[in-house]
């Protein structure tokens, strides 16, 4: 949808400065070959923990000048050659190579660049709170040699992709390198430390460069075209992102009518509960050059949650609204970094457009980092003005404690509200690990506005024990993992919500593969969510056991399994089944099918003010992946979920002010079923220009009164199509 005079005026008087669109055309090429002046042949053995050395098994050199660091990769004893037809940018199932770099301007996160022996590639960004996120694109170059006995990789990672601490020619890197078995099974390391070890970052060798004063720009223009059958209508869109490096150390960031990308489904999720759902971002421009601003807490909670912008709404019934811009400056100094972000939406038919401004500060210190939060945002179609300000601090006391720790106020022109929170690990021996975690957010605790956190009016404490035995004096157990965790729990009503405790096993066995057996016990306590705010359910104890067993890689693919069954609610029995099956068809078709079945005899479901219905509910989900990559540059992805339930009524309950239920008469049963389906084609020119062409369709079916089958659920949920497009994009990197 082109823009408007009097909508650029407006994206104007928000940022309250002009944007100067500038274009500089670089031409850059990197051969992938050099003269390798460091070798590493000793790694660890971090998966299972035991850091055993392993020798002549990998190697690593490289070499690193002023552009770019090369590297030459070879396994010299690989796993058996197994064959995925996957995607690029998606974590392999089989064995391949990880290369962390970390650049000094932000110690807490890691670029990371995959590669399998079947040329296909992954990069992204781990984040040691919010893990490995492939939402990053780099540009980077990389050839793969195959033969019987071994496989190497050379390849190109050019400096400018990576902000610095400052604008020095001086500069330091960490760096890893780990090989993955299939499916994970031995993770070996280029140091004694990995992704899942406290204090990660301190562990890992080191790089000094000297490099010339870093500029350039990235732009991509985009083209898209989304066509609904349903109401025989076209929507055009054009726009794109700019990103200036201007140094090593500082960027500005401009995009005009980004596109919310329908090139990725979301998961299918039906959701009955009183949580919102929890979806990653998918856009480019809120994804680069953003990890400032990964602020996250104990439940879920996250200051800066970018699908806000342009999407759903919590205090409003509006799926998405346009956005008309935003613009993202980002600076980091010797010891500070600092970034803000501003973003418009567009008016629509449904409510005006909200404007965002998100800051971000932080600051490093010898042993951890302060960082400063605050984000402003108006939604005027509610008259709504809300303010949220954090501060959060990362201590690092030794190589084996970490602390996290935060606070958060929310203000608007209705409530104030508060929290805070404090994670810590300890981690002796790289055989015991503890974990203890703590938080208060009251009940007015409100930054949904731009941030997301799971629920609000808790007073948790957590805390779980880790133990692991690396060798065991078993003919069939290679090593066993040992956890124990307790939860306590209440409200600023100070309710008694029911207590957790649990402990499980992981074991890893010498046919490759593993298994996973837990017990959970819950006492008798209250829901304070059920209701939405309305008196506190009062549920009985409850419990469940779990066994779940992954396979080893199998010529035909890898089969998983999981068992749930127990307790809940009020007394209701329950179980859950879980299957899937990663296979190979015709040598380059790889399918991941998984089914799963849910049963309660006592599931709950609100039905508004202090009412509860129970039911006798039953859920089955089939959910289709296949993935066919050829010539290269070509790839098809089908994905076709079904999910669908029935609930019997066996009462309707009504809450009274100490939480017990007084029941008065037997809700009608009802049926439900939901369907989306999506075909997806990838032409990729280069790692960032790409055409993408889809078709997707979904629909939701009700019924109250029956509880049909499940085949007649699936079919209606297929015909009652609520959704059905097509949708080409083109993005192209200049």
């Amino acid at each position: 949808m082109l823009i408007s005079e009097l909508t650029m005026n407006r994206l104007l008087g928000v940022y309250g400065w002009a944007i100067t669109a500038i274009v500089i055309l670089l031409s850059v090429s990197f051969k992938v070959s050099a003269n390798f002046q460091n070798k590493l042949t000793q790694f660890f053995v971090v998966e299972p923990r035991t850091l055993e050395v392993n020798e002549n098994v990998l190697s690593f050199e490289y070499s690193a000048d002023k552009d770019a660091i090369n590297f030459k990769i070879k396994i010299i004893k690989p796993e058996e050659y197994v064959y995925r037809a996957q995607e690029n940018d998606n974590v392999f199932e089989n064995e391949h190579i990880r290369i962390y770099l970390i650049p000094n301007s932000n110690s807490r996160n890691a670029y990371v660049f995959g590669i399998n022996h079947q040329d296909v590639y992954f990069d992204g960004i781990y984040n040691d709170r919010t893990g490995l996120s492939l939402d990053w694109d780099g540009q980077w170059v990389y050839q793969v040699h195959t033969s019987e006995r071994h496989w190497e990789v050379r390849g190109t990672i050019p400096w400018r992709n990576f902000p610095f601490k400052s604008n020095s020619s001086f500069q330091r890197v960490q760096f890893l390198v780990s090989k993955h078995g299939n499916n994970d099974q031995t993770i070996i390391s280029s140091a004694p430390s990995y992704t899942t070890f406290t204090n990660f970052f301190n562990k890992l060798n080191d790089i000094y460069i000297q490099i010339p004063k870093i500029t350039n720009v990235d732009i991509f223009p985009y083209y898209s075209l989304n066509h609904t059958w349903l109401n025989d209508k076209s929507q055009h869109n054009f726009g794109g992102d700019i990103f200036w490096q201007r140094s090593q150390n500082e960027y500005i960031d401009v995009t005009i009518n980004p596109d919310f990308g329908q090139v990725e489904s979301n998961e299918l999720v039906v959701n009955f509960s009183a949580l919102e759902q929890f979806f990653e971002e998918q856009r480019p421009f809120f994804t680069r050059n953003q990890t400032i601003f990964d602020v996250s807490g104990s439940e879920s909670l996250f200051l800066v949650h970018t699908p806000r912008i342009g999407g759903t709404s919590v205090y409003e019934d509006i799926e998405s609204r346009d956005i008309i811009g935003a613009t993202r400056y980002s600076f980091s100094g010797d010891d500070a970094s600092y970034s803000i972000l501003i973003a418009a939406e567009e008016n629509n038919d449904l409510a005006l457009g909200r404007d965002f401004v998100a800051a971000r500060a932080k600051f490093n210190t010898d042993i951890g980092t302060v960082g400063l939060s605050a984000n402003f945002v108006n939604t005027p179609s509610l008259n709504r003005k809300s303010k949220v300000l954090g501060v959060d601090y990362f201590l690092s006391i030794s190589n084996s404690i970490e602390i996290n720790l935060g606070a958060v106020e929310s203000m608007t022109q209705y409530t104030n509200g508060s929290g805070f929170w404090l994670q810590s690990s300890y981690e002796k021996n790289d055989v015991h690990l503890h974990k203890f975690n703590v938080f208060a957010y009251e009940p007015s605790l409100d930054i949904n506005d731009l941030g997301y956190v799971k629920r609000v009016n808790r007073k948790q404490l957590e805390y779980e024990y880790s133990f692991l035995i690396p060798e065991i004096n078993f003919s069939l157990i290679n090593n066993m993992l040992i956890s124990s965790e307790i939860e306590a729990k209440t409200n600023f009503d100070n309710e008694r919500l029911p207590i957790q405790l649990g402990l499980s096993t992981q074991l890893s066995v010498e046919t490759g593969a593993s298994i996973e057996l837990g017990f959970e016990w819950l006492t008798a306590g209250k829901d304070d969510n059920l209701t939405r705010g309305h008196y506190s359910t009062l549920l009985d104890r409850g419990w469940s056991a779990e066994v779940v067993y992954e396979s080893k890689e199998y010529d035909f693919g890898q089969f998983e399994s999981e068992l749930v069954f127990g307790l809940e609610n009020w007394s209701g029995q329950f179980h859950t089944i879980g299957v899937t099956l990663k296979t190979t068809f015709f040598d380059n078709i790889y399918s991941d099918i998984s089914l799963s079945q849910y049963q309660s005899g006592s599931w709950l479901n609100w039905s508004g003010d202090n009412s509860v219905d129970e039911f006798n509910f039953n859920e089955t989900s089939i959910d289709l992946q296949m993935n066919y990559r050829f010539l290269e540059s070509h790839e098809v992805r089908l994905r076709f979920e079904l999910v669908a339930g029935s609930a019997i009524g066996i009462s309707n309950n009504q809450i009274n002010q100490m939480g017990h239920r007084k029941i008065l008469h037997k809700p009608d049963n009802f049926a439900f079923s939901e369907a989306a389906f999506q075909f997806r084609y990838k032409y990729s020119l280069t790692k960032l220009t790409a055409i993408f062409f889809s078709y997707t369709f979904g629909g939701e079916f009700e019924n109250e009164g029956n509880t049909y089958s499940r085949s007649r659920l699936f079919s209606n949920a297929i015909k009652q199509k609520d959704n059905h497009n097509v949708f080409f994009k083109t993005r192209f990197s200049i």
